[in-house]
């Protein structure tokens, strides 16, 4: 057997695991481990770790969604999840993980947070955060290169836990991040409900993209700025949705509180900002007086609640401002949205004043383009493809098309046949189709394309069609995914709904002898000849064995020599066009 030097290990935690809490593998990880979290709520378990290049992956889904979730103060001073030294905590990724009720006490600083970064990069995906003092807290004065990347995540409630604390409310946020960070960037992620005064998102980062997000106070909210810009740098914040709700405690939107980085150049292009608040509100708050070399507001929409006095810019107007094309409008519920009342200020035809209104924004002193090309739907789906209608851009953070959906589905149907899938669907018109692809995800977050079907493209009578999945990859037994992805001749597209298949078969994979004292004899069918992907896992995740061999269509065979393996039980999995997996036990001798 080849020695599994240089592979990471996985592990594995669960209610049914061997480590049923996070925190029983802290000491067990390695640099550049995997650890997948099972679905479900792990109370009262925060985690200090200690090595770099980890990557944190939740598999639950839907009610039963992995949950990391702490009453009462943390004892560590800190979060939940903990990253507190640069160097050895580096380069985390984070991955379907909720992260409730991280809270410390007042004499710690009563700025707990779901992660409490301190290291150098970290990337953060379809994560929710939600009860806490801080979502994300980051920030190491050591620290000067680090890069945040959030995406897809969710925030509610979160901010300190008492309205109105002389001392702690209004200094906890959604998502903090301070001066360590060179780049922070934020998409397609939905923040809603501050309490506390939380500001929504601070930043202090040298450069920060905030691009297509909603960012909704909602109607109870009791939150500050949405965006605070604390000491400038270089700000993109474009194709955004950013709503102050009646009930706030700071009845202003944007803040720039200083000039202090190095670069100094704030872009605000094409977004949508909506007051629900019935006073005196301010777009924009801008404290200093000199240091802003780039103030460039292009096609936004400022679009406000009947009877509110709105003020565009307050404080020190700066002498960079280069304003066009924005359009304002004193009762947003009559501007031509969809629906504001479900957040979906996405354009009607009624919308004249933002239809073909925009201009060219042009490029960034960093060449950065400033030409949308997504508009958010819910940080749960792919942002939607924008593409410029009739020639000139809308105005605001969507492009109303004036065309019909290119295809009315009727239904998508899925089903298993053996070893494969059979997708069918029938549309019930068509008006400029272009294609369907056919996408498959084993979690059914990561699609990937299995296939694509031509379409008739013009139609106005039902037409079935159907796909066959003959090799479902990377998949066993279990849950999977389809959705289809309808796309007209224009590449615009839309997405069905997602099916959820139970996938069963009986396998080919054999192992003998079963217990095996020292060889152990694999045998299997293969669909083609390919190149396969060999792996040997005992039942706490660490791999014994990880390589690559080319097998034939048809029957296959391989030994392992399993007298080095200390006592316990084993996987084999093969990996490859269809992958299989088999289990075996080395006995007490």
């Amino acid at each position: 057997m080849l020695s599994n030097e240089g592979y990471s290990t996985i592990w594995n935690v669960g209610a049914t695991r061997t480590y049923t809490l996070p925190s029983q593998v802290r000491l067990l990880v390695q640099d550049g481990d995997t650890i997948y979290i099972d679905g479900g709520i792990y109370s009262n378990d925060a985690t200090k770790w200690i090595r770099k290049n980890l990557t944190f992956i939740g598999l639950g889904t839907g009610v039963n969604r992995t949950i990391l979730r702490y009453t009462g103060d943390i004892p560590n001073g800190k979060g939940i999840f903990v990253f507190e030294n640069a160097g050895t905590c580096d380069n985390p990724y984070l991955e379907n993980i909720e992260f409730d009720g991280a809270q410390v006490s007042d004499a710690d600083g009563g700025n707990g947070a779901g992660i409490r970064f301190q290291a150098n990069n970290i990337t953060i995906k379809n994560c929710r955060f939600t009860n806490c003092q801080n979502g994300i807290l980051e920030g190491n004065g050591s620290v000067t290169t680090s890069n945040v990347v959030i995406e897809n995540s969710e925030f509610e409630n979160n901010g300190y836990q008492l309205p109105n604390d002389p001392v702690h409310s209004g200094y906890e946020h959604h998502i903090y991040i301070s001066a360590s960070a060179d780049t922070l960037i934020v998409r397609n992620s939905y923040f809603h409900r501050p309490r506390g005064q939380a500001n929504s998102l601070k930043t202090r980062a040298q450069r920060s993209y905030i691009l297509y997000n909603l960012i909704d106070e909602e109607a109870t909210g009791y939150g500050s700025w949405e965006l605070n810009i604390a000491q400038g740098g270089l700000n993109i914040i474009m194709g955004n949705v950013i709503i102050q709700g009646p009930a706030g405690a700071n009845h202003g939107i944007i803040g720039y509180d200083a000039a202090t980085n190095p670069l100094e150049d704030f872009y605000f292009i094409n977004n949508t900002i909506i007051n629900q608040y019935a006073g005196n509100i301010q777009y924009f708050n801008i404290v200093p007086s000199s240091g802003i070399n780039t103030f460039k507001i292009y096609n936004n929409i400022f679009a406000s609640v009947s009877g509110a006095t709105n003020t565009l810019y307050s404080g020190n107007i700066p002498g960079a401002l280069d304003a066009a094309n924005n359009v304002t409008a004193t009762n947003y519920v009559t501007f031509g949205f969809t629906n504001p009342s479900a957040s979906d200020y996405s354009l009607l035809s009624t919308a004249a004043g933002a239809i073909d209104q925009g201009t060219a924004a042009g490029i960034t002193n960093t060449s950065y383009s400033l030409t949308p090309v997504n508009m958010y739907q819910s940080n749960s789906a792919a942002l939607l493809p924008r593409t410029t209608i009739g020639g000139v851009i809308d105005i605001g953070a969507y492009e109303y098309a004036n065309v019909s959906l290119p295809v009315v589905l009727n239904r998508l149907q899925a089903r298993v046949q053996g070893k494969s899938v059979l997708c069918e669907w029938q549309s019930l018109q068509e008006a400029g189709s272009g294609h369907f692809v056919v996408e498959s995800s084993a979690d059914g977050i990561h699609y990937e394309e299995v296939g694509r079907v031509e379409s008739a493209g013009n139609s106005s009578s039902s037409i079935r069609y159907r796909y066959l999945d003959e090799n479902p990859t990377g998949f066993i037994n279990g849950n999977l995914y389809y959705r289809l992805k309808m796309v007209d001749q224009d590449g615009r597209y839309t997405y069905s709904n997602s099916l959820l298949l139970t996938f069963k078969y009986e396998s080919s994979l054999k192992l003998y002898p079963n217990p095996v004292k020292d060889h152990l004899f694999v045998t299997w069918m293969a669909p083609s000849d390919e190149k396969a992907m060999i792996s040997l896992t005992d039942i706490s995740g660490r791999k014994w064995y990880q390589g690559e061999m080319w097998i034939k269509k048809g029957m296959n065979r391989l030994s392992i020599d399993a007298s080095p393996l200390p006592v316990g039980t084993y996987v084999v999995g093969i990996g490859g066009k269809w992958n299989d997996v088999a289990s075996f036990i080395k006995p007490i001798q």
